[in-house]
């Protein structure tokens, strides 16, 4: 498994653009690069616990960075806590969704985990369709959706003054490339044609936006830390007790009570679990 911390530089450029948070007195820049460089010399020296709580001290005084949360999801995986490993592997892809090490890591952990069934396999198309939206941010799909919008815009004026001096000449560049010049069709079809292209591109990627940005808000991803854990019917531990779920197992959260969360599996599994047994991705 590849357990190599990132570069210092990268995560700690990231660190520098993070904000502080302000409970008591704010940490300064220095103070949290101290924090980082202690932790990265426990790791380097087999210290993993130490470089856990140095780790987790950042977080804790605001700071947020991708790399910061690949570290210590390997020093996580070092101490032998695959569940806080895999929230910390996913917490790291939701900032930098292609990090080709932190999705690798991730998927080797969740090959050690033992609540497999519960892993869903989804099928080539699926798995085609969802790569757009797993390996992009929330404000990469918002770019994508606001430049697609724009040349929707674009393909709607030239159309409207398709047959202007000015179009035309543009017209004759950039279709040649153009899909519906290709197959034969006359001006006016052309742009119908890359509008109707335009506007499907743009719907998906609108959709995918909202999407990221409800379960960004939402936050009701999360993954279980607790080594095992016992799932009731209700949330009071004189109900039934319908299965146990183990570290490392994706649930998604529902509705609350004191001391209590409800979750959902796949395969419209249900029950309640204590609050603290799930951490929010």
């Amino acid at each position: 498994m590849n357990v190599k911390l990132s570069a210092m530089a990268v995560v700690w450029a990231a660190l520098m653009t993070a904000a502080i948070a302000a409970a008591a007195a704010p940490a300064s820049p220095a103070s949290l690069r101290e924090l980082f460089d202690q932790g990265n010399r426990w790791y380097e020296s087999g210290d993993y616990e130490q470089a856990i709580k140095a780790y987790e001290e950042i977080l804790t005084q605001g700071g947020v960075a991708p790399e910061l949360h690949y570290n210590l999801g390997n020093a996580y995986f070092q101490a032998g806590q695959l569940g806080r490993a895999v929230l910390n592997y996913e917490r790291a892809l939701r900032l930098s969704p292609r990090a080709a090490d932190t999705r690798a890591n991730l998927n080797l952990v969740s090959s050690l985990l033992r609540d497999k069934q519960f892993v869903g396999k989804p099928g080539l198309v699926r798995r085609i369709v969802a790569w757009p939206y797993r390996n992009s941010s929330l404000g990469e799909t918002l770019l994508v959706s606001s430049a697609l919008y724009l040349a929707l815009v674009l393909v709607v004026i030239g159309f409207v003054f398709r047959e202007s001096v000015l179009v035309a000449r543009i017209y004759e560049r950039v279709s040649l490339a153009s899909p519906g010049r290709l197959l034969g069709l006359d001006k006016a079809r052309d742009f119908g044609f890359a509008m109707a292209v335009l506007f499907l591109l743009l719907a998906v990627s609108t959709t995918s936006a909202f999407v990221k940005d409800r379960e960004v808000r939402a936050r009701r991803a999360a993954v279980v830390v607790h080594a095992e854990v016992e799932v009731y019917a209700a949330p009071s531990e004189g109900s039934t007790l319908q299965f146990k779920i183990h570290e490392g197992t994706h649930v998604t959260l529902g509705e609350t009570r004191p001391g209590w969360v409800q979750i959902r599996l796949p395969g419209d599994l249900t029950g309640w679990i204590g609050s603290q047994a799930a951490e929010r991705i």
